[in-house]
């Protein structure tokens, strides 16, 4: 039906030269004129209608046939609206066309004007002569609709809706093979199919003059105000700032058109080198007029592309959390200035006995300082954490990108927490710099140097030898001011760490978690295609192949960046990296657990020895020393946790047949004390358990510190003497000269009997639960899972970089965390880590939706399933 520019198959070329009439109305394809002879309508011209659906042509019965013996007859086709049947076919009793008085002159009025044909070819319809317009074959009735049943019928629909089944059902019949192989191919020659690696695409145009009448220029505070004279922006400038303000408010892409103003152009023109006056003429032999475009006007119009910056922050990483962090630490170093003051004329409590202590105010000496302390570190970490985490997003979003060594190829959350600040420094990372730093002080030297401040009066010689004389208890000189300038330390810190982060955005709609959100990042460019054969390789390949690479992130999605060519002196920049080489985490791993093992089993035996013991010398000349280890104990099980969170999500899918869930399941996102109950509710019983260890930690550093400076035989002696009732002594046991044998040791401390013998055993189980917890964690934990760990933005990209599932995050890059749950939950789809076939009909190891083709097992190769004749051979290297 479509030969011959659909006039039929029997059409045949007319031999009268000459313009071509056209017609009047396309909306079919019957002739005016049929090829046989039949008389004509008796009609008026001015009731034209809708010629009736085909379907019901052959219903009537009191038609008539055009007669083609009247040569000055003008004949018309009715329009019509409904009918989409494009069928050809020769039917003399169709009820399509309606003629017109006989006509006394070419000039007679016709309506409508649009139907109206030319006089000119009235001389040549005369006998039995047709249209040479279109002819129909007969052979084609046996296609044609049924016959109508009733006098009202539906018409057929002018553009009948299309669907598209292979949409849910895939390809059908035999072209099933052809058309995935031709996916195949695309995806193996590095063209994304499925909507993928789609581009940005502008969602409003301005032109530039309407963007410089419209959007004023923004005001500049007093406190930002500048004693120097600045200079005036100039046109390109105020463009660029106001073009990227409009964008920021609107939240969309914004396209610029700027034309330039005739001096700017004159300026470009000059600068232009034509190369045909070195070159000579193009062999073509086009001249300057084909050289020049049509419109000179659209050669000085240039189009300027303006992407929102999100600025979206966790908690942790904004002004109020910022600053309550800064003003915290200099309350609290201004408080230890004034408790260490005042301590030297009027001591912090005085006492004979601990027993004659209020409660309160024996809690508020004993424990509230190291509650502080360590609450101080915990706030710290929470903001150091996520720093670490979204640096690389902040790197990727300023203007011009990054490097892959910069941005993806960065790990900061298992590297060592003391050497990351030099780490840091060298990548220009300074907001992670001054955040480990701050961290680091924070966690570890607070503590230490808050247990330490805090000692009593007089020495431990003197209490022994006047057990109920008076004590008080005061701070020490060197080691308060330490603490209060390790405080202040960490205050200039968090300005500074303030400064950094209020300056510069972060490029993000909402929180990027798990492989879900990494996944809806990296589907509108092709920035997939980079990581092609990066399956199973180590970091080590990865940052060979891709550290002269500059990457961007540009309205909430990730993309290479190819207009900003990499320089020669960032090509030998960074020519090693930084990450381990093994595929499992080092406190998983034999050479990670034994010695922290160990570490927690010599910590247990040691407090026994210094409680009660003559070592406890030691302790009462270095009491630090039992805080400084008990921190060394929740800095190791830190690194369990961390490694815990990083991996949790790919072990469940190595499982296979995972919930969505886990695609959204990131436990490194979540704070810390939210984690172990986020991990109960999810029924993760080991992740659950590690979490849990790690806010017994902290309490474990205020017991221990709590123990430093407790003479422990006393309590010993005390524990195992018989009743006063049953002691051979004289006198009653009410007063204090009969129970000063009994309890002088005790009351030359500053322990009471029920409080030493809690400390010491809560102390005791949480030693024992963090080495059970660890051993068990090994036990399940120890065997490799993956290639190489999760521990980059390019190592989770390289998991899905030929997934099939990736097509399922097609326009969700501003879904939000919550949206992106319930949208993968609906899909109803299961997911695992295993060997797959690709979309390029590969196999590959990675993430990807069930069924896979198997489990991964490390060391063990699966690539012996590939299909070499969908392999493009001539594209390795």
């Amino acid at each position: 039906m479509m030969h011959n520019r659909g006039f039929g198959a029997s059409y045949q070329p007319p031999d009268v030269p000459g313009h071509r009439p056209r017609l009047a109305h396309q909306s079919s394809n019957v002739s005016d004129v049929s090829d046989f002879e039949s008389p004509s309508y008796d009609g008026h011209p001015a009731t034209i209608r809708g010629r009736d659906s085909l379907v019901s042509l052959q219903s009537y019965s009191n038609h008539t046939s055009p007669s083609p013996h009247d040569s000055n007859q003008q004949l018309y086709r009715r329009p019509s609206t409904t009918s989409t049947w494009t069928a050809s076919f020769s039917y003399t009793g169709a009820a399509g066309y309606a003629s017109l008085p006989p006509s006394s002159g070419p000039d007679i009025p016709r309506t409508p004007s649009h139907l109206r044909r030319d006089v000119g070819r009235a001389p040549s319809r005369r006998g039995h002569e047709t249209i040479p317009e279109e002819e129909h074959d007969l052979s084609l009735l046996r296609s044609a609709a049924p016959i109508g049943q009733s006098s009202q019928y539906e018409s057929v629909p002018d553009n009948e809706p299309i669907f598209d089944v292979t949409a849910a059902l895939g390809p059908m019949g035999y072209q099933d093979d052809a058309f995935l192989r031709r996916l195949q191919e695309q995806e193996a020659s590095g063209h994304l199919t499925g909507g993928l690696g789609a581009g940005f695409r502008p969602d409003t145009t301005i032109k530039g003059e309407d963007l410089l009448s419209s959007s004023p220029l923004p005001k500049r505070s007093s406190l930002t105000r500048s004693f120097s004279r600045r200079q005036k922006l100039g046109r390109a400038a105020t463009i660029k700032d106001r073009g990227q303000d409009e964008a920021n408010k609107q939240g969309k892409v914004i396209e610029v058109i700027i034309e330039d103003t005739p001096e700017e152009a004159a300026r470009r023109q000059v600068d232009q080198v034509d190369l045909s006056v070195v070159a000579g003429p193009s062999i073509m032999g086009d001249d300057a007029s084909i050289r020049h475009a049509t419109f000179p006007v659209n050669r000085s119009q240039r189009t300027q592309v303006f992407y929102p910056q999100p600025n979206w922050k966790p908690f942790s990483m904004r002004w109020p959390y910022l600053t309550a962090l800064i003003v915290l630490s200099v309350a609290l170093a201004v408080m230890v200035e004034f408790l260490y003051q005042r301590s030297q004329t009027h001591p912090l409590v005085k006492f004979k006995s601990p027993a004659d202590v209020p409660g309160l105010e024996y809690f508020a000496v004993k424990f509230l300082p190291t509650i502080l302390s360590v609450t101080y570190g915990v706030l710290w970490q929470v903001t150091d954490f996520e720093v670490k985490r979204l640096e690389a997003y902040y790197q990727l979003s300023k203007e011009g990108g990054a490097l892959a060594a910069e941005s993806i190829n960065v790990d900061y959350v298992t590297s060592l927490s003391w050497l990351r600040p030099f780490r840091a420094i060298k990548l220009r990372h300074f907001a992670v710099a001054v955040s480990s730093i701050a961290t680091s002080l924070a966690v570890s030297l607070v503590p230490t140097f808050g247990a330490a401040s805090f000692f009593l009066y007089p020495d431990r010689a003197t209490r022994l030898a006047h057990p109920n004389g008076d004590k008080e208890i005061k701070l020490n000189a060197i080691w308060s001011r330490l603490l209060s300038s390790t405080l202040c330390v960490c205050a200039l810190c968090g300005c500074i760490l303030f400064y950094i982060l209020q300056r510069r955005r972060s490029g993000l709609l909402a929180d990027v978690k798990g492989i879900a959100g990494l996944a809806s990042m990296a589907v509108v460019s092709h920035i997939l295609v980079d990581f092609a054969d990066l399956d199973v390789v180590s970091h080590r390949d990865i940052h060979d192949k891709l550290k002269h690479r500059r990457y961007v992130l540009r309205n909430a999605s990730l993309a290479p960046d190819d207009e900003n060519p990499v320089s020669s002196q960032d090509t030998d920049k960074y020519r090693d990296d930084h990450l381990s080489q093994n595929p499992h985490p080092r406190s998983l791993r034999l050479g990670g657990f034994l010695p922290f093992v160990i570490g927690i089993a010599l910590f247990t035996g040691f407090i026994p020895v210094f409680l009660f013991s003559s070592a406890s010398i030691i302790t009462s000349k270095a009491p630090w020393v039992v805080t400084a280890l008990a921190v060394c104990i929740k800095l190791g099980w830190g690194g369990l946790e961390t490694d815990m969170r990083m991996m949790e999500p790919y072990y469940i899918l190595s499982k296979r047949h995972s919930s969505s869930k886990t695609l959204t399941l990131d436990y490194t996102a979540m704070p810390f004390a939210l984690m172990p109950f986020h991990a109960f509710l999810n029924a993760h019983t080991l992740m659950f358990l590690v979490g849990f260890g790690s806010m017994m930690a902290e309490v474990l550093t205020v017991l221990l510190t709590s123990l430093a400076t407790v003479v422990g035989t006393e309590f010993l002696d005390a524990a195992y003497a018989p009743p006063p009732d049953q002691q051979d002594r004289p006198g009653g046991h009410h007063g204090v000269e009969d129970d000063g044998p009994d309890l002088g040791g005790i009351n030359a401390g500053q322990e009471t009997v029920s409080s030493f013998w809690i400390s010491y055993g809560l102390a005791t189980f949480i030693l024992v639960y963090m080495g059970t917890v660890a051993t068990i964690v090994f036990l399940r934990r120890r065997h490799p899972f993956l290639p190489r760990q999760p521990n980059t933005i390019s190592s989770h990209l390289a998991f899905i970089h030929q997934s099939k599932m990736i097509y399922d995050f097609v326009n969700t890059a501003r879904m939000s965390n919550a949206e992106m749950a319930r949208y993968l939950e609906g899909l109803g789809k299961t997911y695992g880590l295993g060997w797959f076939e690709g979309r390029d009909g590969q196999t590959h190891c990675g993430v990807d939706e069930e069924e896979l083709l198997g489990y991964y097992k490390h060391g063990m190769d699966f690539q012996g399933t590939n299909k070499p004749w969908n392999q493009q051979w001539d594209q390795y290297d």
